[in-house]
């Protein structure tokens, strides 16, 4: 089998179709089904007695009420029906274009919607797991491209892979791993369509693929990934052309720049949808060894054609104007990580909070932990090792014998501050920290009793914040002095939280619209954390966080001045460019 050619010609002839599907599947997962499922999964964890859900307290939610359990079983089964039907409907309507039966538009929604009801009444839990687990797992290229909400939630946070990708053997390990899962989803490829579109059980279908594979692989492997690189050059030359024009434009006046960004705008999301038409054609004109016929035109077609693509471009204008216009509707707060900037020192010592202060962050994010004898120490790990090379956890050990060791990172030497030190010297520096508490097993029982008692006053006087992974911490906090502003951390996006905290700290990899929305009608603030690239600057500056978090506040600080007074629309169209790929990280 060799994969047909797809003329631009009858590609373009059918975009309207492709627009017209995606918008009607798109609007109804994101104004009706996504909010939802999110108020029946909140409305759940209601019924528990939480307020929210985290790595934490996961058992804990789940063992309190075994019929509320039952029903978020049942919410999570629905899901994945609904992504099963959503990636349906969109395998059928590209089926009923590579068909030989010429449709109206009407016609071709209506015979869509027809064949996906014969699909959904087939539909198997056998059929809808292969399918989740090929999308999701074997090939998420699909899900990304397709924007398979749920599926999309699947993800590793960016700071394990920022961990993984500085563990050599661990990378290989998993480039290795992910290659083999690339030969196995060839492998079972061709029992997509039969799944979809034939009434034969996941068995035979998978037979039938490990059969029609079986010698050979590497020609299988060779087409779908050349399929898969003319699909991204259509959209990466595209947009090199739309960018390459941006950066000229970008050196006339704003008003002249920004009107040629909407029009650019507007070509890129077209170049989308023209790749995503051309990749799905291709892709499953390949798996049943059908092409897209080139039917004549009829009176009128080009009509209803450039009303639908007009409609679009409208639609399109509106969001780019949104997109590149208003940027910055909220100033994000710049917030020094672990008290350091670009490797100026040893995290959470004096030494990098007097060379970062003059940096000038709104808030210096540094981590504190108790000490043996009830003291506070700096210390963001659980145990000493990294930075003293002693296999020791902070409470195994008083605050003399911390203070007197000596710490090593970034090329610095010095020694363990203590919190009252740290505390005082940024006092003395009119310097904002945001307190991280983090607890262990080994604490104390009343240590944050002691701890507020010690210290909230002077935090309150000098507007100091708090924040911790631990909702204890926030609860306590909060029942001592509501007026002391606290931040509930959260290293995953899972159902929205409904707690007392004054905001969230979220890792920035898996926000998104969804819970950003949620975050303003409820009235909190978000942080984002660790942002230390252009594409986490980007997303952040997006979604309109209220901080950053960053290993780097002088980049974070300049390029917060440069999208305010001198906006380049380049940079934000390549980044919006990636971010509808939809890839981990954007």
């Amino acid at each position: 089998m060799r994969p047909h050619k797809l003329g631009l010609r009858r590609l373009y002839r059918n975009l309207d179709r492709i627009l017209l599907l995606f918008f009607i599947v798109f609007m109804m997962m994101e104004f009706a089904w996504i909010p939802f499922t999110s108020w029946a999964a909140e409305s759940l964890l209601k019924q528990t007695g939480y307020e929210f859900l985290s790595y934490n307290n996961a058992v804990s939610v789940f063992s309190a009420n075994w019929l509320v359990t039952t029903q978020f079983v049942i919410l999570f089964l629905v899901n994945l029906l609904v992504a099963y039907s959503q990636i349906g409907i969109i395998f059928m309507g590209v089926r009923n274009l590579l068909d030989e039966e010429e449709r109206t538009h009407f016609g071709f929604l209506k015979a869509t919607f027809r064949d996906s009801w014969v699909m959904l009444l087939r539909a198997r839990p056998s059929k809808v797991l292969f399918i989740v687990c090929y999308m999701g797992i074997l090939f998420p290229f699909m899900r990304q491209i397709l924007k398979i909400y749920y599926l999309n939630k699947l993800l590793i946070p960016d700071f394990i892979v920022t961990y993984l990708e500085n563990q050599y053997y661990l990378g290989i390990a998993i480039s290795i791993f992910v290659l083999i899962l690339f030969l196995i989803a060839v492998r079972l490829m061709f029992a997509v369509p039969k799944i979809f579109l034939e009434k034969i059980p996941v068995r035979k279908a998978i037979q039938f693929s490990l059969d029609k594979t079986r010698k050979r692989l590497l020609h299988y492997s060779w087409h779908l990934s050349w399929i898969i690189f003319k699909s991204l050059f259509i959209y990466a030359f595209s947009i090199l052309m739309l960018i390459f024009l941006q950066h000229y434009a970008d050196t006339q006046s704003n008003m002249i720049s920004l009107g040629i960004g909407i029009f650019n705008f507007i070509l890129m999301k077209l170049a989308y949808y023209f790749m995503l038409s051309y990749f799905l054609i291709k892709f499953l004109s390949f798996l049943t060894d059908k092409a897209l016929a080139d039917y004549p035109q009829k009176k009128g077609s080009p009509w209803l054609r450039g009303f639908v693509l007009l409609i679009s471009c409208l639609v399109f204008a509106a969001e780019g104007l949104i997109y590149l216009h208003f940027p910055l509707q909220t100033i994000p707060k710049t917030i020094s990580h672990r008290g350091v900037s670009d490797g100026n020192g040893v995290q959470n010592t004096v030494e990098s909070l007097e060379k970062t202060a003059l940096l000038k962050p709104d808030y210096v994010e540094m981590d504190v932990q108790e000490t043996k004898d009830g003291q506070f120490v700096m210390m963001h790990d659980t145990t000493l090792k990294n930075l003293a090379g002693i296999d020791k956890r902070p409470q195994e050990l008083t605050l003399a014998e911390l203070t007197a060791l000596d710490i090593y990172e970034n090329g610095y030497r010095t020694k363990i501050s203590s919190f009252d030190t740290y505390l005082k010297r940024a006092n003395q520096l009119g310097q904002r920290l945001l307190i991280e508490i983090k607890t262990s097993k080994l604490d104390s029982s009343d240590m944050m009793d002691r701890f507020l008692k010690k210290y909230a006053a002077t935090i309150k006087i000098y507007g100091h914040q708090m924040q911790s992974l631990d909702y204890h911490v926030i609860d306590k906090v909060l029942d001592y002095d509501k007026d002391i502003q606290v931040f509930f951390i959260l290293p995953y996006n899972t159902i929205f939280p409904r707690t007392q905290a004054s905001g969230y700290t979220m890792e920035y990899s898996t926000l998104d619209d969804n819970f950003v929305n949620k975050i303003w009608q409820s009235d909190k603030y978000l942080y984002a954390w660790t942002i230390n690239t252009e594409d986490a600057t980007a997303k952040s500056f997006r979604l309109g966080v209220d901080g950053i978090i960053t290993d780097d506040v002088s980049y974070i600080q300049n390029s917060i001045k440069e999208l305010k007074d001198n906006p380049k629309y380049a940079t934000l169209l390549e980044n919006k460019a990636k971010d509808l790929l939809n890839f981990p990280g954007n």
